[in-house]
């Protein structure tokens, strides 16, 4: 079987990870598909179910025929294991291809990434500081109704919404798609305090249906994380 793939197309993207595929290395390495799948059941295994989960996934692809067929996707890592049975000075240099594009998709990735996060972390301090203009509205309705110690929802709102959402970690430390969370929820805040003052509701009732908003939010983002665990 001859090499019938150019190294530019040997690693792609999926899901946000450099991966490549079982039909890849076949046609890059000169082997059946059918032998690399057979290589990819015996290192799987003899690998624990986590690395298994990790780096190796079930897909499939259409061959000339139109018939759908099963091949394997994989990671860096995944790729490494199965790459370590083929010998030879072809396979050497298909191996160094693989690492070169690993290498340079991954890095293209992670400069993609922080320019997201980049982005995320602005847009999360613009929705910071429109909720902060909000709660501070809100103190003062909550004293104009008689509150005593209005001031403390500042500070009540502020860190529930994000110990809910985020736990304890500070925004800088946090990924583009906790930024995101996090931005939700506060501008869920906003929008129930602002509804809650159009419509002339107690200070209080406005405070317990931000609450339990936002945890009803942290419970739904909690059952996305079990299921895609």
């Amino acid at each position: 079987m001859k090499n019938s793939i150019d190294k530019t197309e040997i690693v792609s993207v999926q899901h946000r990870k450099a991966i490549t595929t079982s039909l890849k290395v076949a046609a890059a390495f000169g082997k059946g598909h059918k032998s690399v799948l057979r290589a990819i059941d015996n290192v799987m295994s003899e690998c624990d179910n986590s690395f298994t989960r990790r780096n190796f996934a079930l897909s499939d692809y259409q061959d000339s025929t139109g018939r759908t067929l099963p091949m394997i996707t994989m990671t860096r890592a995944g790729f490494s294991l199965i790459a370590m049975g083929f010998t030879g000075k072809p396979a050497t240099s298909w191996k160094i291809k693989y690492i070169d594009a690993f290498d340079k998709m991954e890095a293209a990735l992670i400069q993609k990434q922080n320019l997201e996060w980049q982005q995320s972390r602005t847009e999360s301090k613009d929705v910071r500081r429109n909720v902060t203009d909000t709660i501070q509205a809100f103190i003062q309705y909550a004293i104009n109704q008689g509150s005593r110690n209005a001031q403390k929802y500042y500070v009540n709102l502020s860190r529930m919404t994000r110990k809910a959402i985020v736990g304890d970690q500070a925004r800088d430390m946090l990924d583009t798609m906790h930024l995101a969370f996090l931005a939700t929820a506060e501008l869920m805040i906003q929008q129930i305090i602002e509804d809650g003052m159009n419509a002339g509701l107690h200070y209080k009732d406005i405070y317990q249906i931000a609450r339990d908003r936002v945890f009803a939010f942290a419970k739904t983002l909690s059952g996305q994380s079990q299921i895609s665990a």
